[in-house]
Order: structure tokens, then sequence, then C-alpha cells
């Protein structure tokens, strides 16, 4: 009988950076929770272990302190689920926790692979991940099926699956209730069953909840204040302001965010900040992040093209015609930067200045249309450890370790501005 299951990282989470430099792929949220959560919430009965890149497991143990990280020494059958399945309704259905030792492959990508532990001694004798290497051993081992479930393969994948990934892990953590305070001068269109409101969280006279489309879920300790517009579907994480915004449906923000202006299908990953006027579309922030005011970018060209994205330095065609912008950890962009349609931006970057910048921005530069210059690693570390220190978060040694190390990946990104 399978007791456990691994929600492992696979070679696709290269086409998710910079999102991903500084998180597991499958920390990344889409809807209400994370990829992790959702996968994990449909095997409450099984043991959790991650399988994540070498230099993410310090990391990744002090978030998930109960859970093994990199360790294979597992007792009894596991269940290795790909960390960037988006889970849908009837997981546990479509990838029982028993059965038979086989894997599953969506056009050659591994899905899952249900292993003995002989299989998992065996595979994984000289390398302890899951790399296109072992799947080819896999299918020499055990049986092969086929199956299709939606896969987070590219950034944009994360918004456009935004909207029923929040309604999905509305559906299963449930709503309906009103734990902390609704002023009564704050109006509530459509059916009230849609609406979730946490423990001492303030929605203040003036605000405008539409449920209409979707529902919207306020988590704990959450300020919403006048004259904010929330349009469903939406989630508002733990400790956040929403500030006189317009939120407009398919939006997510994760826990101790401040936001303000305007927000469409887009999600803020955590403790980041767009407190004032400008616009935020179809577009996917990180932690530690502050958007100056009147900031805004363009998620549409103006001859409704498929909009190209950089993906590991070579643009890639969408296929959609929103797309906007995708802004890693610890950036910030300067009072009325201007993000043209599909821009990357990395870790530890300063956006600034007149004029439009670049769409392919590496980590740690400084500058933006007239030019870029190195930011310098100490001076970076310094000020992310003083930023995190504003909301009261100690930034530890693994957290500095890890910066170090994605200064040193990406310098030959650096060096493609010169």
């Amino acid at each position: 009988m399978v007791k456990n299951i691994c929600i492992f990282e696979d070679e696709g989470f290269k086409n998710l950076l910079p999102l991903c430099y500084l998180r597991p792929v499958f920390e990344l949220r889409c809807g209400i929770s994370s990829l992790k959560e959702k996968i994990a919430g449909f095997y409450p009965e099984a043991k959790l272990h991650l399988l994540c890149r070498d230099y993410l497991v310090d990391v990744t143990k002090r978030r998930s302190k109960e859970t093994s990280v990199n360790d294979l020494k597992i007792e009894g059958n596991c269940l290795f689920i790909n960390g960037r399945i988006l889970a849908g309704k009837d997981l546990s259905r479509r990838i029982p926790l028993d059965g038979a030792e086989e894997i599953a492959l969506s056009e050659e990508v591994l899905i899952y692979a249900r292993l003995t532990p002989k299989t998992i001694a065996e595979v994984f004798r000289e390398d302890g991940h899951l790399r296109n290497t072992t799947i080819e051993l896999l299918k020499k081992k055990v049986k092969v099926t086929k199956i299709k479930l939606d896969l987070i393969s590219y950034p944009w994948h994360l918004i456009n699956y935004n909207s029923e990934a929040i309604k999905d892990d509305y559906q299963r953590i449930g709503g309906g209730k009103v734990e902390g305070f609704l002023d009564k001068a704050a109006t509530v269109y459509g059916d009230r069953s849609q609406l979730f409101i946490g423990e001492s969280s303030r929605v203040e006279a003036g605000v405008v909840l539409n449920l209409t489309e979707g529902p919207i879920y306020i988590g704990k300790n959450v300020k919403v204040r006048p004259f904010t517009i929330i349009d469903g579907p939406s989630f508002v994480g733990d400790e956040s302001i929403i500030d006189g915004a317009k939120l407009r449906e398919g939006s997510s923000i994760g826990r101790v965010c401040r936001v303000g202006g305007e927000v469409e299908e887009s999600i803020i990953h955590a403790y980041s900040n767009k407190h004032h006027d400008g616009f935020l579309g179809h577009a996917y922030v990180g932690e530690w992040v502050n958007i100056g005011a009147m900031a805004t970018n363009s998620d549409l060209k103006n001859n409704y093209g498929k909009i190209k994205v950089y993906i590991n330095n070579e643009l890639v065609n969408s296929g959609e015609i929103k797309v906007g912008c995708f802004i890693a950890d610890h950036t910030k962009l300067g009072i009325g930067t201007l993000i043209n349609t599909g821009t990357v931006i990395g870790v530890c970057s300063n956006i600034f200045g007149s004029g439009i910048p670049p769409k392919n921005i590496p980590s740690f530069v400084w500058g933006g249309a007239s030019g870029f210059i190195e930011y310098g690693l100490e001076r970076a570390l310094e000020n992310s450890k003083t930023i995190m220190e504003r909301r009261k978060i100690v930034q530890s040694e693994e957290d500095r370790e890890l910066l170090r190390e994605i200064f040193a990946r990406t310098k030959n990104d650096r060096e493609l501005l010169k």
C-alpha cells in the first residue's frame, strides 16, 4: 500500500525562471493556494516528501519544517507527482494513491510515478533527482501509461488558469462565512455563499464586492479600505491591505501585500507592494517587490497581435493576445515606470527612468531604457535585509546564501547587456 507522496521538480522549471529562482516550482501560486498545497490536499493520509533543486534545499526545509526534502530513504511505496501539475477537482481519482507500479506521461513529460522501495533504490542510486535520464530508466522498468492534465509550462499559464483555480480552491476550502467585520455600508452583489471574510478582517464602508462572476476569498487580518472594488473570482491573503483599489476578476493577492490602483488577472505572490495608482494586468509578481506610484504595464499590443516573451533569453510566442509582465523577487519599479507587454524582469533589479525598458531584464541590474549597470551583490543583500525587516521578517543566512547563488547563476545573463 502506498503511504507516501513526493512532489518533485522536473527540468521544466527552466521555462518558469526567473519566478522560481528563489523557490521550487511547486511553491508558485495559482488561485488561492500554491501548486504544492493543491496537490498535497488531495492525499491527506499520505506522508509528504519534496524533491527540488539542490541549492533550494535549505530554504525549502525551513518553509516546510515537518516535510522531508531531497531525502529518498522512504519507507514503503511512494507516489511521485510532478510539481507543475495544476490539481483540478478530481486529482486523487485521476491519480490514485494506491495501484500498480507504473509511470504516466503527457507528451513525454513525467506526470506521476507510483514506485516500490526496490525501484526507488535502483533508480535513484546515483542521482537523487527525477531527470530526463531517470525517466528513460523508469520506462524500461515499469509499466508506462498516458494521462492528460493541466500543466504549468510557461509563466503565462499561471495567469490563464488563475480564475478557474480560485473557483476550484474556494469550492474545496468552503466559504459563505463572514468571520470578520463587513460594514453595513459596503455593497455586496451576488450570491453571498460565494463570499468568505476571515477572522479579524475589516471590509469598510464604500467597498463594493461583486460576486456575480465568481467567489471572493478574503483571509485573516485583512483591511479592505474605501473605495475599493473587488470583482470575483479573486483572492486576498492574510494581513494584506487593499486600499482604494480596483481589483478585477482573476486576481490573487498573497499575504502581507499592499495594493492600490488597478489590478486585473494578476498574481502577487506575497510581501509585495503596489500601493499607488497605476495598472498591473496579466502579470505575476514575486515576493519583496515594490511597484512605484503610477508604474504601469501593458498587457495588450495595439494591433491585438500574439505576444512574444523571453524564455531563457529566447523569444517564445505565447499564442496569447494578453500577457503582462513577470517580475521576480526583490525587484523594484520606480515611479512612473512603463513596462511593455510580455516583459520579464529578474531577481534584485531596480528599474527606473523615462522611456520603455527592454523586454528581457536580467537579475541584479540597475537602470532602464537608457541602459543598465550591475547591482552590486553586497548592496543588494543589505537592501533586501532592510526591506524584509520593515515587515518584521529576519533575513536568514540561508536567504543570503540563496541570493549569492542566484547572483552567480545569472552572471551570463548580465553579460548579454554589454
